[in-house]
């Protein structure tokens, strides 16, 4: 089973800078050497709250579990590099999923897309099973055909707040506007499930390729 690792970062305005050149020179080089780390992209999303997380990357894994091994483990928390306790200390939000791949299991991320569109979010228990049924038999596979979207993947951290995730890459912005888009967000079923995660913290953001 693939794995995946999302954060959502942001920096404080006076700090953006040396954030960017802390993630671009030590910390994604430094995660890209760990074994069982595969690629990692990082993503901006303009135009945000302050604090409501402008970065997010994904790191794609072979696992879910090089997350546990020693070498990874040899570089979090205590033994964070100076830099980086700095950087992350200083985060106004840092916000992390550990994820398992769901659908389609084996598939990777792309080199080549521009745009990132996440729906992170939760259903109720009672719900959960319909939850899931619904994005795999429909959502997904009417978004997946949507023009410009280069691919459509769900992944699940069991530990997570919320615990799915569905990550859209996007060839523009504006398939996000399309009608085979739109189409997708007003099945019946798509309503129905609206209406039963209401209570539930969603997650529905763009992003664009950085840098």
């Amino acid at each position: 089973m693939s794995g995946l690792l999302v954060t959502m970062t942001e920096p404080p305005p006076e700090m953006e800078e040396e954030f960017n050149a802390w993630y671009d020179t030590e910390h994604l080089p430094e995660r890209l050497a760990i074994s069982g780390f595969i690629s990692a992209r990082r993503w901006v999303a303009r135009n945000l709250e302050p604090g409501a997380g402008k970065y997010l990357a994904t790191y794609e894994l072979e696992t879910p579990t090089v997350l546990a091994t020693p070498e990874y483990l040899a570089h979090v928390g205590d033994h964070f590099s100076p830099w980086s306790k700095r950087c992350l200390g200083k985060a106004v939000l840092f916000r992390r999923w550990a994820c398992e791949s769901l659908s389609p299991g084996s598939s990777r991320q792309s080199l080549d897309s521009r745009f990132l569109f996440i729906a992170i979010g939760d259903a109720p228990i009672e719900y959960e099973s319909e939850f899931n049924q619904w994005y795999d038999r429909e959502h997904v596979s009417m978004l997946r055909a949507v023009p410009g979207v280069i691919s459509a993947r769900r992944f699940k951290d069991p530990s997570g707040k919320p615990r799915y995730l569905a990550l859209y890459e996007l060839a523009e912005a504006a398939v996000l506007d399309c009608g085979e888009w739109q189409a997708a967000l007003q099945t019946p079923w798509f309503e129905r499930m609206e209406r039963l995660t209401a209570g539930c913290q969603w997650i529905l953001r763009l992003y664009e390729s950085y840098p």
